[in-house]
């Protein structure tokens, strides 16, 4: 069961670990330990993106001013990022693209972190309670744990045919194939 704790706090510490995994991937030269890196930094990207979408962003809906525009065009980014680790996934860490896909993806990941961290997450402290915030983020804890733990976990019943990203959604999500 997940610590209970304010979910600015759960999410803001997200924030720092998928920031540590891509400073990671810049100070590493090896392909193979990029390669897991980029496989851990989309377990963690999914993994946040669906908690959000089933928890705060209904929150953030009903709490801030402009909540639904805040919220879509904060899905809109997790889109963005999905669709670019597809295509990493399918290159070659040596081939030249795989790094600029890779920088792409830190500048969506960034712009999502810094709307967040500078505009969502002061709204939600000056609006929500603290015990409001405190079940809130045991609901997201929550959804974060029911996540497979290794980088190529997809679950029982989620097809291997898939993308990673697509995988790690779809097992969240329960939607795979019965």
């Amino acid at each position: 069961m997940p610590q209970q704790r304010d979910v600015v706090d759960l999410l803001t510490a997200d924030h720092r670990e998928v920031q540590g995994l891509f400073e990671g991937y810049r100070a590493s030269a090896d392909p193979g330990e990029r390669r897991l890196l980029v496989e851990r930094i989309t377990v963690e990207i999914v993994r946040h993106s669906v908690a959000e979408e089933q928890y705060l962003y209904p929150t953030v809906r009903k709490a801030l001013p402009h909540g639904d525009e805040v919220a879509e065009r904060e899905m809109e980014e997790f889109s963005e990022a999905e669709r670019i680790l597809g295509d990493l996934e399918q290159l070659d860490t040596a081939d030249r693209r795989f790094d600029a896909l890779v920088r792409e993806l830190y500048d969506v990941v960034s712009m999502h972190i810094r709307g967040e961290e500078d505009v969502i997450f002061p709204e939600l402290r000056e609006r929500l309670t603290p015990e409001e915030r405190l079940a809130l983020g045991l609901r997201v804890g929550e959804a974060k744990t029911a996540t497979p733990a290794d980088a190529g976990g997809a679950g029982e019943g989620v097809s291997k045919d898939l993308p990673l990203a697509e995988r790690v959604r779809e097992w969240l999500s329960g939607s795979g194939p019965a």
